[in-house]
């Protein structure tokens, strides 16, 4: 579908990349190295090496290698026997990521998936009121952890929990890190100078 639209002039990748290179957290080094490959892509070369980027570019060797690597950690090209390769180029330029909705369906997807079934819209509201409230995602979820460790499912046990927890100021229900050991003070105390 999306060769079928770029084929059409539907959709312009390269204008794509330039657009939301920032959004994608990419440099403008990463951006024109991008092109560069996607252009060589669409030429039909089939050897596509950092000496040949070289060529095309004012970048230095030592510059080229570290964006080179920079793509590779992010997973936008991968090396294919010696060569450059695109990886998924395409549909990473067209996916839509909307990190809010998805924290929040994703708490809706946790609770659902602990009970079983899906919520019915006054268990959707009420869990939407606690974040409203002032509740933080986390300490619902840590909230439901506890009434599965209790085995009652219900959100009016887990809206206990949390008032009981506001009322007590507690913030972190769970510690996942190590006490702190005990330091015993040293003594300077010498006790074979007493003598």
């Amino acid at each position: 579908m999306i060769k079928y639209l770029k084929d059409l002039e539907c959709i312009n990748l390269e204008r794509l990349l330039l657009l939301r290179g920032k959004e994608l957290s990419l440099t403008d080094e990463e951006c024109h190295i991008l092109l560069l490959i996607d252009t060589f892509v669409t030429l039909h070369k089939k050897m596509i090496t950092p000496s040949l980027l070289l060529k095309y570019s004012s970048l230095t060797p030592h510059e080229m290698d570290y964006i080179l690597d920079s793509l590779l950690k992010k997973k936008w090209i991968f090396n294919k026997n010696g060569a450059i390769c695109l990886n998924h180029f395409e549909e990473k330029l067209l996916e839509n990521k909307e990190a809010p909705v998805e924290e929040k369906m994703n708490m809706i997807d946790v609770f659902e998936e602990q009970f079983g079934r899906p919520l019915t819209p006054m268990e959707f509201d009420s869990i939407k009121e606690w974040v409203q409230s002032g509740y933080s995602e986390e300490m619902i979820l840590k909230a439901l952890k506890e009434a599965v460790k209790s085995q009652v499912l219900t959100l009016r046990y887990i809206e206990g929990i949390l008032i009981n927890w506001a009322q007590n100021g507690v913030k972190e229900r769970y510690i996942d890190e190590k006490p702190q050991e005990r330091k015993i003070k040293e003594s300077h105390y010498h006790w074979w100078e007493d003598e």
